[in-house]
């Protein structure tokens, strides 16, 4: 029993290996299993081919060169007494190292005449109401001529400004402060008659970018001041004028 089995077994594995051998010969070239003792040329090693010598120095390549003239550069010894150094003598002189040698200064001696006469605007010779401006600016000639006429003028400044000198005359209503606006109502209450309205009235500050009076022109103009005029230069041309000037909190 035992031996049959042997057999069998035995019997299978020739078997199969006949099939591996059959499938193996019918098989492609890249899936076919060489056999052992089917390589005739496995112990032949093939020569080792030497590869040329790596040169290991370069010559250089020749590089075009331009010829070029030599130029001499000569240096001339600085000495420090010479005087052809310009830039030396003014270093000297702007930094103040040796202050005999400094110039001194140009200071301009020309002198100019003041200027706001001419710009002063030209004077007029009616003062007529004007409904449809709040102001005309005028000049030291119309103000001179309506401060003769007894006009109402109004100082726009400051009242400490105002009590160190004003036009005689002139009322405070400084428009910084806070009973401006007292003091306009109490204005309208004694011109309310329209022809008391058209009355000229001159208001002045101090002049050149000073706007208070303007402001103050405005403020009139709106509650039907129609008659107003601005002392353009203000009262430092009055004074330059030679007007008179009043001190104190009185006008």
């Amino acid at each position: 029993m035992k031996r049959n089995i042997f057999f069998q077994i035995a019997a299978l594995v020739v078997a199969g290996i006949l099939l591996a051998i059959v499938a193996n010969a019918f098989a492609s070239r890249d899936r076919k299993v060489s056999l052992v003792g089917t390589y005739p040329n496995a112990l032949k090693v093939p020569a080792r081919e030497t590869p040329p010598p790596i040169a290991t120095s370069f010559a250089p390549a020749p590089v075009a060169t331009m010829t070029q003239p030599a130029t001499t550069t000569t240096i001339a010894p600085v000495t420090a007494t010479t005087a052809t150094q310009p830039t030396a003598t003014a270093a000297i002189e702007t930094v103040g190292i040796n202050p005999a040698t400094k110039k001194p200064p140009v200071t301009a001696t020309t002198t100019t005449a003041p200027t706001p006469h001419a710009q002063s605007p030209a004077p007029i010779t009616e003062f007529n109401p004007h409904p449809d401006k709040p102001y005309v600016e005028i000049g030291f000639a119309d103000v001179k001529a309506l401060h003769a006429k007894n006009v109402l003028f109004l100082d726009a400044r400051r009242t400490s400004v105002y009590e160190q000198g004003h036009i005689p005359g002139a009322r405070t209503y400084s428009v910084w402060e806070s009973d401006i606006d007292d003091k306009v109502r109490k204005l309208f209450d004694e011109r309310s008659d329209p022809s008391a309205q058209a009355l000229p009235i001159v208001i002045y500050c101090s002049g050149g970018d000073c706007e208070d009076s303007h402001m103050l022109a405005q403020k009139l103009w709106g509650i039907q001041f129609n008659n107003v005029y601005v002392y353009k230069d203000g009262f430092p041309d009055w004074q330059t004028r030679g007007g008179q000037v009043h001190t104190g909190a009185n006008p």
